[in-house]
């Protein structure tokens, strides 16, 4: 009964809402998940018409499209749809955020936003994709999709897309591997910002920081850095006769008996990657035959909308007033709450629910019956 009611909620939005077909929708593969039931795949509409008249027909809890073009999408065999490309496809959720299990909703989304911020500013600056070629959606759920569409990316390959995404999470960088670069390679991208941020650590040096890595030793060690600089940007005087940046870190001061300590560049690295590195779920980025939420679709485990965003808008946008369907501001509803306590601002109000009946807006009456914790009264 629950199922069906929120079924017939959802059925309501559709009916008065349109959803918006990618291009080439002949060419994708559709998939949904009902209300009752489990994941329906290799679908395939022609047009808009074909799509939204299943959609008001059907009612799916969740409904996908592929990020591949396929020449028959509708066969079930994979090998026999004959892929023709894919769009590269990034998928950030809390799955991966470090502490999101003890975040609240709205905690968690707003973590997730700086990820998806991150990833943008690498997708254009250091591999020179444009805002006509992101498309940024909020997923309805815990985070954002953002769908690269250029035909450098179409034909990319599983390990190609995987290089692509250890790139964005910052993987494979330790020191044994960066003393081994001449300068040339920390001119660009990702290396030239660490190459910065390593400058802006010595040059701003938090004594409390080193003395947390080194113990009792770490005044000799400022000294040390303070006596030899004279003057030198930080970088450079990492950089040895040879040009190998960081080489140097391993040279022995005899004097003062100082190594220079492995542990503060693993602690510079560690943090760097931490403010830089965009958590994605890599798995979505390497399938190239993936399926991801359609464009203005309701998200079966909120009642909010796959929002298709502008990239300068993202910093401002709020997807628990935003991402609320409209037909789901016009009523009220009774539920009962099933735990002792359920928090949340939605709508520019705050919601704070014991357990028990509330009368709520319907959004607010969707979304909590949608995530598990009410029933609807009738």
């Amino acid at each position: 009964m629950e199922k069906l009611e929120l079924r017939d909620y959802f059925r309501d939005y559709y009916v008065k809402n349109p959803i918006k077909p990618p291009d080439l929708l002949f060419q994708r593969e559709i998939g949904y998940i009902p209300f009752n039931g489990s994941m329906v795949r290799h679908r395939m509409y022609n047009n808009n018409i074909e799509i939204e008249r299943f959609v008001k027909k059907i009612v799916p809890r969740h409904l996908y499209y592929s990020s591949a073009y396929y020449r028959h999408p509708e066969i079930t065999r994979m090998q026999e749809k004959e892929w023709l490309g894919a769009e590269l496809i990034f998928d950030l959720d809390a799955d991966h955020i470090e502490g999101a299990n003890k975040m609240t909703y709205a905690q968690i989304l707003d973590e997730v936003k700086k990820h998806t911020l991150r990833l943008i500013n690498v997708l254009m600056d250091d591999f020179g994709f444009t805002e006509d070629n992101i498309h940024l959606y909020f997923s309805g759920g815990r985070g954002y999709h953002v769908h690269i569409e250029s035909d450098a990316v179409y034909q990319l390959d599983s390990d190609a897309r995987r290089e692509i995404g250890d790139y964005i999470r910052i993987e494979g960088i330790n020191i044994d591997d960066l003393k081994n670069l001449d300068d040339d390679f920390f001119n660009y991208g990702i290396l030239k910002k660490l190459n910065n941020y390593i400058s802006e650590f010595y040059e701003n040096i938090d004594e409390n920081i080193i003395k947390s890595i080194l113990g009792r030793n770490y005044n000799n060690y400022i000294n040390y850095l303070q006596k030899y600089f004279n003057g030198k940007k930080i970088i450079d005087f990492f950089t040895d006769k040879s040009g190998n940046k960081f080489k140097i870190m391993d040279s022995f001061d005899a004097k003062n008996k100082i190594t220079y300590n492995r542990d503060i560049f693993k602690y510079i690295i560690e943090n760097f990657k931490k403010g830089n590195l965009a958590e994605i779920d890599e798995p979505v980025t390497t399938d190239i035959h993936r399926l991801i939420r359609f464009p203005l679709s309701l998200h079966g485990k909120t009642g909010l909308m796959v929002k298709p965003l502008k990239i300068d808008y993202l910093r401002d946008f709020n997807p628990l007033n935003e991402a609320i369907p409209d037909v789901f501001k016009e009523k009220e509803k009774i539920i009962n709450i099933k735990i002792n306590k359920f928090e949340i601002a939605m709508n520019n109000e705050h919601f704070i629910l014991g357990n028990g009946e509330h009368k709520v807006p319907l959004y607010v009456a969707v979304f909590t019956n949608a995530i598990g914790v009410s029933d609807f009264v009738t």
